[in-house]
């Protein structure tokens, strides 16, 4: 029997999940594993936006989300990161992202942060916006597959 949290996470994964998500990315197909994800294929450089990691392993786990002033900048240095590679046993991490402005975005982050509680949500990464405990969460739809 599958728990809600897996069955969340596996609908995220494979796109199952009908609800209204279209703030994230890639829509209409599978989310990218992290290590051999190409941001310059999904035109991320230089592009501002939101993100969100997990991968699916026995334990499923939201790992981080944020804000970025350059996703593909922030996504290539979070795949070199040590707790990436250590959940490559894990099924791999994944990734989704949303663009955003900032103006949005940094609460958007926030209340993700917040509602996921993921477990690497330390230094930022390049181009990462720090969280900002000032900013006030913003209400966002969570990622495809997360709605109950």
């Amino acid at each position: 029997m599958k728990t809600p949290l897996l069955s969340k996470l596996v609908g995220l994964l494979t796109g199952k999940n009908t609800a209204p998500t279209a703030l994230w990315q890639p829509a209409q197909r599978a989310y990218p594993l992290l290590a051999t994800f190409d941001p310059a294929a999904e035109d991320l450089f230089g592009k501002q936006g939101l993100y969100a990691l997990w991968h699916l392993g026995v334990r499923p786990q939201w790992l981080r989300v944020g804000m970025s002033d350059d996703l593909g900048a922030t996504l290539t240095a979070l795949s070199q990161a040590s707790w990436v590679s250590a959940h490559e046993n894990n099924r791999g991490v994944f990734a989704a992202w949303a663009p955003v402005t900032p103006e949005r975005g940094d609460g958007m982050a926030r209340f993700l942060s917040e509602t996921l509680k993921p477990a690497f949500q330390g230094e930022p990464a390049a181009a990462e916006r720090a969280h900002d405990l000032a900013v006030a969460p913003v209400a966002c739809p969570l990622p495809p597959g997360t709605q109950s």
